[in-house]
C-alpha cells in the first residue's frame, strides 16, 4: 500500500485538485475567470503527464546504472 501511495499519490492529488478546479469552472458560467480555471485544469493534466515522464526517465536511468555496475 505504501509503495502504491509513493508511486501514485502525487498524481492522485493533482487529479483531485484538477477535478475541484474543473467543477469551479463549470459553475462560473457568466464569469470572465471561467477560462482561467479551464486553463488550470489543462495545466494539471500536463503536470500529471510530466510526473509520469519524469518517473519513467528516472527508472530508465536507474536500470542503466545498475547494468553498468554489473558489467
Amino acid at each position: 500500500m505504501l509503495r502504491a501511495y509513493l508511486n501514485y499519490g502525487l498524481a492522485a492529488a493533482v487529479v483531485v485538485w484538477a477535478a475541484v478546479v474543473g467543477m469551479m469552472a463549470y459553475r462560473l458560467t457568466e464569469s470572465p475567470w471561467r477560462w482561467a480555471f479551464v486553463g488550470l485544469v489543462f495545466a494539471g493534466g500536463l503536470t500529471i503527464a510530466g510526473i509520469f515522464w519524469i518517473r519513467k526517465y528516472v527508472d530508465r536511468q536507474t536500470k542503466a546504472s545498475e547494468q553498468e555496475s554489473k558489467s
